[in-house]
């Protein structure tokens, strides 16, 4: 799964990196958790990549109640095709996600887990795979949110958990955001795990542990426990 992440990047960085239309307005969040708005890099009818921040935690446009989106920050890979929750936004509403970096814990004895931050080895940041969709509120507002589609695990990830996100290539992220393209069958073959070799991984402080603790210390390094690794 993926259920903390962080970005960091300029404004200016990601508007190159992604090609948008504009600079995104964003400042550097190191400990982004469910629920929080989180930027998400959306086609627009006319064209025009944009990268704007978008509810955690997809709430389908039938929800009766937007707190459902809190159990919906993960799109499976395997169901969204067939799921009604994210059928439609597989087809019609698919986006992009950048993370510098997202957090998993890993058991190490008893009660206790180790935070590890994962993140690119060449330094570039992470694009993940998401869905967006809209939900009116009953005072007419429009609600958008998004969830990150998770995969199994390659090699790398198996070592702290059985699932990690979607993250795509270059080539890959054109291909997702491309609305001309909504056959589950090609559209499915861009829902794998990542290289072993893209990814590294560093223990971090459990200051990470509660999302209210967002600051650059969050991503520093720790000594690791002895008993990993």
């Amino acid at each position: 799964m993926c259920g903390r992440i962080n970005l960091w990047t300029s404004p200016a960085e990601l508007a190159e990196f992604f090609d948008l239309f504009r600079e995104p307005e964003w400042s550097p969040r190191y400990n982004l958790g469910p629920m929080q708005q989180i930027l998400v890099v959306r086609i627009k009818p006319d064209g025009i990549r944009l990268a704007e921040p978008l509810q955690w935690g997809l709430v389908p446009g039938w929800a009766r109640d937007p707190s459902v989106g809190s159990h919906m920050t993960n799109a499976r890979s395997d169901t969204i095709s067939s799921k009604p929750a994210y059928r439609e936004a597989f087809k019609k509403r698919r986006c992009l996600i950048p993370a510098n970096g997202f957090y998993e814990w890993q058991h190490v004895s008893g009660k206790t887990k180790q935070p590890w931050h994962i993140f690119r080895a060449d330094g570039a940041p992470l694009v993940f795979a998401g869905l967006w969709e809209k939900w009116q509120t009953p005072d007419g507002d429009l609600l958008e949110s998004c969830s990150i589609i998770t995969t199994d695990a390659n090699e790398f990830m198996a070592e702290i958990h059985t699932r990690m996100p979607v993250i795509l290539s270059n080539e890959e992220r054109n291909t997702w955001l491309d609305v001309q393209i909504d056959e589950p069958t090609v559209l499915s073959k861009l829902l794998v795990a990542s290289p072993n070799e893209w990814l590294q991984k560093t223990p971090v402080s459990t200051l990470v542990n509660n999302v209210r603790n967002d600051s650059p210390e969050c991503i520093q390094p720790v000594k690791a426990p002895r008993t990993l690794f």
